[in-house]
């Protein structure tokens, strides 16, 4: 299936711009770990007609969201990209109000604690706060994990109402995956761990050697529901630990940072 079909069924169907949503396919083609993608490199991985996506590319390029590079032949997300994401980064006062925090419990823990926002069917961190004894294991901003085997996925699927994780759980299906159903069930028994102790785990779900415990949060005006997370070495965070230290401490940490962010 494309990436092309995929997208089309998770962004509300008759009501989107087509060629917006193709220019927003473009964009996410680009990663961290690969800098620099060719016109055939996008072609690929969108699905799109190679007419399309240079279109797109010459205007995304003009709007300044996309550079190219005369020496390397080849596309890179442009600063114009750059200012939108720290405007979105500098809106959101909960990561200056939680940071302290962050910081304090990732040295308890010699793990990193971190702040996730969804994007379609993975999270991605917005901050991360790293132990300085554990600098081996970091997870940056813009760093993405599964929505579904991650605790802070689980977190997040546990802070919605009850007919929002249902649409999720409707767009997992969309995608006609071979793993939907395992999504669905791992989601769903997140949900009930969280229902009897407040917080999310992830052992080894993720990664084999990586452990993880997760809280929602809800933003105070509603706006957003994010997830917090502990998260590192297997050897690090064993599962007792999880649930009978860092969970709650994360929870306690979650409303601290709450109580920060509500006016007096």
């Amino acid at each position: 299936m494309s990436t092309a079909s995929s997208l089309d069924r998770d962004s509300g169907g008759k009501e989107q711009v087509s060629a917006l949503v193709r220019g927003l396919q473009l964009l996410e083609c680009f990663r961290s770990s690969q800098r620099f993608l060719s016109m055939q490199d996008l072609v690929d991985r969108t699905g799109l007609p190679k007419a399309t996506v240079s279109r797109l590319l010459h205007t995304l390029v003009a709007q300044g969201y996309l550079e190219h590079s005369s020496v390397q032949e080849r596309y890179y997300l442009g600063t114009g990209l750059l200012c939108l994401g720290f405007s979105a980064l500098g809106s959101m006062g909960l990561r200056q109000i939680a940071r302290p925090f962050m910081r304090e419990l990732a040295e308890q823990c010699s793990a990193s604690v971190g702040i996730a926002a969804r994007d379609r069917h993975t999270m991605v961190y917005v901050e991360n706060c790293a132990s300085a004894a554990n600098q081996n294991f970091r997870l940056s901003t813009g760093s993405r994990v599964p929505l579904a085997t991650s605790a802070l996925g689980r977190a997040y699927f546990c802070g919605l109402g009850e007919q929002a994780r249902e649409d999720l759980l409707i767009s997992l299906a969309d995608r006609q995956s071979v793993d939907c159903r395992s999504d669905r069930q791992s989601l769903e028994e997140g949900l009930k761990y969280y229902e009897r102790t407040g917080f999310c785990i992830s052992v080894g779900d993720w990664q084999s050697d990586v452990n993880a415990v997760g809280i929602p949060y809800r933003s105070p005006d509603g706006t957003a529901v994010l997830a917090f997370n502990i998260c590192g070495p297997a050897y690090q965070l064993p599962e007792g630990q999880l649930s009978e230290v860092w969970g709650p401490r994360l929870v306690n940490l979650v409303r601290n940072v709450d109580a920060a962010m509500r006016p007096i």
